[in-house]
């Protein structure tokens, strides 16, 4: 899995986007973008016209901020004259927090410029654990 996809897929699961009835899901927003381009918004978030289309948003938002070289923490949180964040504390978000789930979901320290990994994976990316069976 990609870079892009790990912090995409980390970010879809911060937001949501796997419980049913979410506004992730409402909106095939899986990123919980808030706008994008002439997408309409809905409920305060874009909503795309499938969940294919609200991926590939994501990815590309993601892909962005690896190429502005941010951190997860400034991914976050924003860089200013850089960019504004995906979740400002502005927005009463918790950044940081933020910051500290994605990565440990990807395996990386929130402190490093993203466009600094190389390769297409992290470095290690954090496996999901096996459901334990109910014995009875």
């Amino acid at each position: 899995m990609s870079l892009t996809d790990s912090i995409s897929q980390a970010i879809a699961t911060m937001e949501g986007w796997y419980k049913a009835g979410s506004i992730a899901q409402r909106n095939n927003n899986p990123g919980n973008l808030r706008s994008w381009g002439s997408v309409p918004i809905v409920d305060g978030y874009a909503k795309f016209p499938t969940a294919d289309a609200g991926w590939t948003a994501l990815h590309r938002q993601v892909d962005l901020n690896i190429s502005r070289g941010l951190s997860l923490n400034e991914f976050f949180a924003g860089k200013p004259g850089v960019y504004a964040g995906y979740s400002p504390s502005a927005d009463n978000n918790n950044p940081r927090g933020y910051a500290v789930y994605v990565a440990s979901r990807v395996g990386l320290d929130p402190s490093i410029p993203l466009n600094s990994i190389s390769g297409e994976s992290p470095p290690n990316p954090k496996k999901p654990r096996p459901r334990r069976r109910n014995r009875g």
